[in-house]
């Protein structure tokens, strides 16, 4: 996304950045991603030359207050060199990410196990509590979201429920204009029976209807990710890198 998307989302987040008044480029703390995302120029020399110090002086020592032994920062590829020259002292990895978005084509899900539900989360559901899981739903969704009532009024998901459990959920991580970013988790003893490709299909039938653009993301290696993507009418948009390295 770009960085006027980024300035204008809706969900915890923190913003670095070298010229406050005019940012043309800017280090992003992901609250639910325990990562960082760069948006902006690679040529701000301002940014470029202070960023190492910055995040080892400021920023390291908070991750480890939070117990993340780890630096992660996303960027597209016009920064792979800089980023590499910039922690070259560092013993950094890399990896590819894939974002998926809406094409014309999806595929019609069934559900063979009729005691599971597909059910949209709403502000009534998430005040009633009468879910048996709900501490793990509400755990989700704070883990990206600030409250409850911001993601209410914000975003929105599906779930699929089961003797009163969640056993699959999809929602909106991350908001920026009419971008939403998808979160989606199916409980292991669940996967593989297309709970998650049903609540993620139905996410991305109420983004189709309300002209809201899926944004969805994941490592090449995770296939069922990808295979859940493209079956719900999602196609391959474009690539990012993530540098990753220790904290010792």
């Amino acid at each position: 996304m770009r960085l006027e998307q980024w300035l204008t989302g809706i969900i915890p987040v923190e913003f670095f950045v070298a010229n406050p008044i005019e940012p043309t480029t800017a280090l992003i703390w992901i609250q639910g991603e325990e990562g960082y995302q760069i948006v902006g120029d690679a040529q701000c020399k301002s940014f470029v030359t202070g960023l190492e110090e910055f995040i080892r002086n400021n920023l390291e020592p908070e991750l480890k207050m939070r117990n993340i032994n780890w630096v992660e920062i996303g960027v597209d590829f016009t920064w792979d060199r800089t980023i590499q020259a910039i922690f070259n002292k560092r013993n950094i990895s890399s990896d590819i990410q894939h974002v998926f978005s809406k094409n014309e084509n999806s595929l019609p899900i069934e559900i063979q196990d009729n005691k599971v539900f597909i059910q949209r989360i709403d502000r009534d559901l998430l005040k009633s509590g009468r879910l048996a899981s709900h501490s793990f739903l509400e755990k989700k969704i704070l883990r990206f979201w600030n409250s409850l009532d911001s993601f209410s009024q914000h975003g929105f998901g599906y779930f699929a429920e089961m003797n009163n459990n969640v056993v699959s959920l999809c929602f909106s991580a991350f908001v920026a204009d009419q971008t939403h970013a998808i979160e989606i988790e199916t409980l292991e003893e669940f996967r593989r029976k297309s709970y998650g490709t049903a609540v993620a299909r139905a996410f991305v039938q109420e983004c189709v209807e309300k002209g809201i653009h899926p944004y969805w993301d994941c490592s090449p290696d995770n296939t069922g990710s990808i295979g859940v993507a493209q079956t719900i009418g999602l196609s391959s948009s474009f690539d990012y890198k993530i540098f990753c390295y220790n904290l010792s």
